[in-house]
Order: structure tokens, then sequence, then C-alpha cells
């Protein structure tokens, strides 16, 4: 998550065009989409910051809508997403403050049972964290997860059926540094295999942690790709895995970048002189993996507002 968006992108490597990125929806308020998330029907699910709201959205339709799901109780502002079960998700989210929240709540959305009117439960209260943030399911137990702390630097294990949390990992490559102007460290998350892949926005890094099956057991931070220290505005958000096991990741200044799994940085859309990504916030890969679908956020602009997007760009 980021709390402002800068439009200028320096550019770090070589850049490879997408064939093309064509906005699928786009909010008409200054609603800010922070994270997203596929379901076995191929619709798109969205966190936001409006008001705790969870909308859905199918993008193979021709003129995609964005419908609203529900507005979790006692949150302003909805972050990460991760199926626990066939057409289940949790979801975290809070009371939105600056660089902090407040209420730290986990809800399950269960979609399975009545597509139409899914079941919303709150299922644990985690009131010793500070900024959650990314969050990814275990492959092997998958109704526990893992959930990033942005200001601890940490990443806080649940039990979705028990409720019961608990801080199991902190390390300096979670943690933003101490003079960072964003104070944003570990952001997005995903678990694949026996990893859990995180990008750090302050630091600009993109890393993985070998995690043990239950999610308690942690060894060494290996960095996979780094961008260039003290550029500004480039830090990495929410991102997406493939089968080849290449990364594609939302950067902030209006770009998709790819990080190939031995390193390799480039970016794919977006780019400085387009508007075709307004500040990306996290990708979904569509059914078969030849489309990203990548979230963008809201807001003001020399006193233009905007609307979060959902814009769907073609993997050369």
């Amino acid at each position: 998550m980021r709390p402002h968006l800068i439009l200028s992108l320096t550019a770090l490597a070589s850049t490879t065009f997408a064939q093309s990125a064509a906005q699928l929806y786009n909010f008409t308020s200054s609603t800010a989409i922070e994270n997203s998330a596929l379901r076995p029907n191929g619709h798109l699910l969205l966190t936001t910051f409006n008001k705790g709201r969870l909308y859905t959205l199918n993008p193979s339709t021709p003129n995609p809508q964005a419908e609203l799901v529900t507005a979790l109780p006692g949150a302003t502002a909805i972050c990460g997403i991760t199926a626990i079960d066939k057409d289940k998700f949790a979801i975290v989210g809070g009371v939105r403050g600056s660089y902090h929240y407040d209420n730290e709540t986990l809800y399950t959305v269960d979609f399975s049972k009545n597509a139409a009117n899914p079941i919303i439960n709150v299922v644990a209260h985690i009131p010793d964290a500070d900024m959650l943030n990314g969050m990814a399911s275990l492959p092997l137990q998958p109704h526990i997860v893992l959930i990033a702390d942005s200001r601890l630097g940490s990443l806080f294990r649940v039990d979705t059926l028990t409720g019961v949390s608990k801080n199991v990992f902190t390390n300096l490559a979670l943690a933003a540094s101490t003079n960072a102007s964003i104070p944003i460290g570990i952001n997005g998350l995903k678990i694949i295999g026996d990893n859990v892949y995180f990008t750090n926005s302050a630091l600009n890094i993109f890393a993985k942690i070998p995690v043990s099956d239950d999610g308690k057991r942690f060894g060494r931070v290996e960095i996979i790709a780094r961008l260039s220290a003290g550029t500004s505005g480039s830090d990495w958000d929410d991102f997406i895995i493939d089968a080849s096991g290449t990364a594609y990741i939302a950067q902030p200044e209006n770009a998709l970048a790819r990080i190939t799994p031995d390193g390799v940085y480039s970016v794919v859309a977006g780019g400085s002189d387009t508007l075709d990504l307004i500040g990306p916030t996290s990708v979904e890969l569509a059914p078969g993996g030849k489309v990203a679908y990548v979230t963008t956020r809201g807001g003001e602009m020399g006193g233009y507002t905007y609307g979060g997007q959902v814009v769907a760009v073609k993997l050369g």
C-alpha cells in the first residue's frame, strides 16, 4: 500500500512493453483499490480503502462493472486477501490511520454455499499488530495464513479456524529503515512451495524466506532483486508469481515490473509517459497466464480526482 502517487518513472533496466494494456474498469470516485484475488469462476475480488468495502468484477464481460459484495464491519480500509478454501477468502482490515491501523481484524468471506450471498465472519482480532498488509495462506494448511506487518517488519501467523494469532518472524529485511521517507517495509506476500516471497517497499527489494509447512519456522532471507539505491518512488507493492517462477510486480510509478527467477528485472507495461496504469497496487493472472489484471489506487492529483482502475495487460 502507498499513501500517495508519484508519477515519474526512472528507467532502471531494459524496458519491453506489453502488446497492449486496456482499462477494464475504473471507479468514478477516488476509491483506491489495494489488493485483488481471483475466484474459481474467473471473477476478481477487489479490496479497497473505501469504508471497508469489498467489490467483485467479472473481467470477461464486454463492459465490466464493480459490484459491491459487502462492507466489512469495523474496518475503514481492507488490504490483504488470500484464498483459504474453494471460493472462500481471508481478508485483513482495520481503521486506517497514518502508517498505523486500529482494530486490526481478520475476516472470512465464503462464496462456496451461496455465491450471491456470501457468508461473512470475523475470525480474529490482532491487537499486537501495527500495520497489516499483504497476506498468503500456507499451501498444505490453507486455513492458516501469514500476514505481513509493514511497520513491525514481521509476519503474523493466524489460524482462521481458531482465531489464534502470533508474531512468528521479525527481521530487518522485512522492516523499513529508520530514515525511510515512507515507513512501509514488507508489503506484498506470496507463499510458493516452501518459500515466502515478499516485497519491501522502503528497501526496494524482492526476496524470499524458507518456511516450514506449519508456518512456524523460517530460514535465511535471500534477496532475489533490488532496485537501484536512492531511486525515489519506485518501490514495489503486491505481486503474483506464474508457473515458471517469474514474478509480476505492481510498481507504483505507473508500471508493471517483471522479475525472472534469477533476478533479471524489466518493465513490461506502463512507464512515466503513460497513464495506462495510474499507481499500480496489485496483480493477478487470468487463467492461462497470458493476461495480467493490474489494480491501481485512486486519489487526487493537481486538482484532478481519479478512481482506482482494473487494467488488463497482455504479457509478451
